[in-house]
Parts: structure tokens; C-alpha cells; sequence
């Protein structure tokens, strides 16, 4: 079956050529889907269009009643972001990926970006970088981006990566280290504040931080409660059998 049968991008309206392209989809600590998010609303981001495939959940997002594609593209001031509320299921990955490094190539894209994160016990924030060319990884180092040298990227920042090298793009990955699979927002501001000094974005990640801070507040509560109930039933638990 046609690639293009698989995956199809639709632009509703036109875009600046030479764009920075941002890819923030699901996934470890959902820190690219929450950076993503909150670039679009900081930077005040217009929809522009959207991605449909067979291979994503058939769900229309509901904004103030009015349905929307779960997977949607936006864009301002030479910057776009895609942008998906619903996980990429593996047997997408493939010819997505290759359908955004051919529309980054159509509109001549000035960089590709995607943002993920990598699982870590370690609790202090840092972000890492991959990227496909010496002159990206010289760019990251300029901004102080630790280098990521040896390890697998797998899923779509992956096969993005190889598909924008493979096309002649500049692209880079961004990984912010992340404790697990609970939304880490603190995680998807360290991200954000690589890009601003990357792109001169400005954007504050202090609301992110607040969100992170009682995130954690209430997992702690939550952790507690577990504990109490497990020393209850331990109490309350004959010695002998």
C-alpha cells in the first residue's frame, strides 16, 4: 500500500519556507507532548494543519465543542510544531516518519527538532543531544547541550533522526533524563530551556516548574497513604497462620 495511503499531512493554510520544525509526541514522561504543548500556547501558535493515518486512534479532541484532529501541526513566526494527544502506535512510526522528512524537505526546513525523554533514576534534570551532522553536534556543544555519545534512540526520535539525515536535513534530538513513565513537566522545562537557547524563544518555564512541584506533592501524599494502609494491614494481620 502507497505511503501516502498510510499517512497524510494537510496544511490549512500556508507557512513560512525555512522553518524550525519542532516534534513533541508521546512518550517516555510524555516530556516532548508537554513541552510541545506548552510551546504552542507561550509562543501564541496558529493552527495549520493536521496528520491522519489509519494507524491513529480513531478520536476527534473536543475544544469548546468543536472536534479536532488529535494530531495537529502549528505555526508562527517561523517556527512549527507537530504536535499529537494521542500515543504513535509502532506500525506508524516508519511512514510518518518519513512523511514529515519529506514535508520538512518541501518547505526547506532550517532544522528539525524532536524532543524526548530518557528513562534515569538520577533526580537531577539535565538534557542530552543527538543530532545528524558534526556541525549540529558543534552547535549543541556551543549551547552547552551535553552530548549524548553512545546508547539506542528508539521509536519516532529515532527514525526521524536517520530519515532527515538520509534526506539532507539538519536535525537534532533533545532527551531530557526522566525518572519514569509519570508526566514529568520539570523534565519537558529543562527541554524548553535548551530551546530558548537555541532559538531565542524566552519562553518562562517557571508555570511548568509549579506543575512539576505539585505533581510530585501529590504523588508524595499518595505514597504516603500507601504506606499507612500497608502498616495498617500488617498490624491488623494474625502473626501465625
Amino acid at each position: 500500500m502507497a505511503m501516502a495511503e498510510e499517512v497524510k499531512l494537510t496544511l490549512i493554510r500556508d507557512v513560512e519556507e525555512s522553518p524550525v520544525i519542532i516534534e513533541g509526541l508521546p512518550g517516555v514522561g510524555l516530556v516532548g507532548g508537554i513541552a510541545a504543548s506548552f510551546i504552542i500556547d507561550r509562543l501564541k501558535m496558529e493552527l495549520a494543519g493536521y496528520v491522519e493515518s489509519r494507524y491513529l486512534p480513531p478520536v476527534a479532541l473536543l475544544r469548546e465543542g468543536i472536534a479536532q484532529h488529535p494530531f495537529r501541526i502549528y505555526a508562527r513566526d517561523g517556527v512549527m510544531v507537530l504536535y499529537s494527544e494521542v500515543p504513535i502506535a509502532p506500525a506508524l512510526v516508519f511512514d510518518l516518519s518519513k512523511r514529515i522528512a519529506e514535508f520538512a524537505s518541501r518547505v526547506k526546513a532550517e532544522q528539525v527538532i524532536t524532543l524526548a525523554g530518557i528513562p534515569s533514576p538520577m533526580k537531577e534534570p539535565a538534557v542530552y543531544g543527538v543530532a545528524t551532522s558534526r556541525e549540529m553536534i558543534s552547535l549543541l556543544r556551543e549551547k552547552e547541550v551535553e552530548i549524548l555519545k553512545e546508547g539506542v534512540i528508539s521509536g519516532m526520535p529515532g527514525q526521524l533522526l536517520l530519515d532527515c539525515a538520509h534526506a539532507g536535513l539538519p536535525a537534532m534530538c533533545l532527551l531530557a533524563q526522566t525518572p519514569g513513565m509519570n508526566p514529568d513537566p520539570r523534565g519537558a522545562a529543562e527541554l524548553i530551556k535548551v530551546l530558548n537557547r537555541l532559538h531565542g524563544f524566552d519562553i518562562d518555564v517557571e508555570p511548568l516548574i509549579q506543575e512539576a512541584e505539585a505533581i510530585e506533592a501529590k504523588l508524595e501524599e499518595l505514597a504516603k497513604q500507601t504506606r499507612k494502609l500497608k502498616q495498617q494491614e500488617v498490624r491488623e494481620l494474625p502473626m501465625f497462620y
